[in-house]
């Protein structure tokens, strides 16, 4: 089967996307349905990620030297953010290349200087597309951060054109506090993964919106998720998903400045409640929720633009109690204030 191509475009910065296997390209088509350009894109410019169909790791055409530099090893819970993936995987350098191996499941091979990424998935028809989907999106964050643009763990929304970034890790109320603001007129930025970039005189975040991924314990805190039917609440494994313009009156946000960064934590309380955080501390609680960058001078730009964006926001601890529909109440006016 010959390649096919598709064309998005992300901030100023083409991709395209190559395979040659229909079941590839479904995963992509629908995390970047919001970028979708059918137009030419310029060649030279371009990010450009293939992904292939091999059988087994054999048919990789890919030889590791004896020069190659392991740099780090262990499950997908250090490679990217979603722990739940649970995978086996060794990340290499040589020869410039960036090589992330996932046993049993294929190869990442990145090449930065080149702005191309390959990707060869052993027999994807077996994989779920969710897996599919997060192979390639960290293969596309790895050449976006080269770009300028970077990425974080985190929900963002936009109320009058100021963002509200909630950066944690599962189980911490993220997606809850995400969705109380949402459902209250808050427009969409991301539920996972915001991109920012630094503007010269401030950090921007800017709209990354996917579908939205909530456990069953979410869906029973909000009656619209309760009585949605699978037409609008999808099942899913290991969570079920819904997007945004299915079930609330709001459209995805503008780009804009971040205003709060909160930090959510359950606790066993009638009332949710913040605690403002240092400037240090909140820089301390943001780093872990930035994807792991193995490019020297990458990482020194991201470490400087997460500073940057810590430095022009307010940061709270929002110790997220069992008022959840109420969390507007005790956002909102922070930012009314700050205007």
């Amino acid at each position: 089967m010959s390649m096919a191509e598709y064309r998005y475009w992300l901030y100023g910065t083409a991709v395209r996307y190559e395979t040659d296997v229909r079941i590839l390209a479904q995963p992509v088509s629908e995390l970047l349905r919001h970028f979708r350009r059918d137009d030419a894109l310029e060649g030279d410019a371009a990010l450009t990620l293939r992904f292939h169909q091999v059988k087994d790791r054999a048919e990789v055409p890919l030889t590791i030297s004896a020069s190659a530099r392991q740099l780090a090893s262990g499950t997908g819970a250090a490679v990217e953010d979603r722990r739940a993936t649970g995978l086996p995987y060794e990340v290499t350098l040589d020869q410039g290349l960036l090589i992330a191996e996932f046993h049993g499941i294929g190869v990442l091979v990145i090449d930065g200087s080149q702005s191309r990424a390959d990707g060869y998935l052993i027999n994807p028809d077996r994989l779920p597309s969710n897996l599919i989907e997060y192979l390639f999106h960290l293969a596309l964050i790895q050449l976006l951060r080269r770009r300028g643009l970077y990425t974080i763990h985190a929900t963002a929304l936009e109320h009058n054109g100021r963002a509200v970034l909630i950066p944690g890790n599962s189980g911490r109320g993220k997606t809850t506090s995400f969705i109380s603001l949402l459902r209250s007129g808050y427009r969409y930025l991301s539920d996972d993964h915001p991109l920012l970039q630094d503007s010269g005189t401030h950090v921007e975040v800017l709209p990354f919106p996917i579908k939205i991924n909530v456990t069953d314990a979410t869906v029973q805190f909000f009656p619209e998720l309760k009585s949605a039917s699978e037409q609008v609440l999808h099942p899913g494994v290991p969570k079920r998903f819904f997007y945004a313009e299915d079930l609330y009156p709001t459209a995805v946000g503008e780009r804009c400045q971040p205003a709060l960064v909160l930090f959510p934590h359950v606790v066993d309380s009638p009332e949710s409640y913040l605690e403002l955080l240092p400037k240090s501390r909140a820089l301390e609680a943001l780093l872990p929720q930035a994807l792991l960058v193995y490019d020297p001078e990458v990482a020194r730009r991201e470490f400087q633009v997460l500073a940057k964006l810590v430095q022009q926001v307010d940061c709270y601890r929002l110790h997220f109690g069992r008022d959840i529909l109420n969390l507007p109440k005790l956002i909102t006016p922070l930012l009314e204030k700050g205007r």
